[in-house]
């Protein structure tokens, strides 16, 4: 599936059309890009959006959700190495292992 944002003016307004197939993803995207301000484009997505486009577009971002999705996982695994690796290293440092033992707790003890 691929995703092509459209992003308008100065303003935060941003359109999102869905495809399934790469083709028509591109199509699309090539006619926007390369083409004239002032012609009106009517795009439609495989999803029942439908939009019509006219004058200057300030961006456009056409992602493979499937690419996005997996770059997602390993952006979070190497989160997750990361914060392991932090904690190993955490527990071989002096100074971070003198202030973790910190004052002793007296604990009550009941005899009775």
């Amino acid at each position: 599936m691929y995703s092509l944002s459209i992003h308008f003016g100065p303003n935060a307004m941003v359109w999102a059309f869905l495809f399934k197939e790469k083709e028509k993803a591109d199509t699309v995207y090539e006619k926007l890009v390369t083409g004239d301000s002032s012609i009106v484009h009517v795009v439609e997505d495989d999803f029942g959006q439908r939009g019509v486009i006219q004058g200057e577009i300030h961006g456009s971002l056409l992602e493979d959700l499937d690419l996005v999705e997996e770059a997602r996982i390993l952006r979070s695994l190497a989160n997750a190495r990361g914060e392991v690796k932090a904690r190993q290293r955490a527990a071989t440092d002096p100074v971070i292992r003198t202030s973790a033992q910190g004052a002793s707790v007296l604990q009550p003890r009941f005899n009775g």
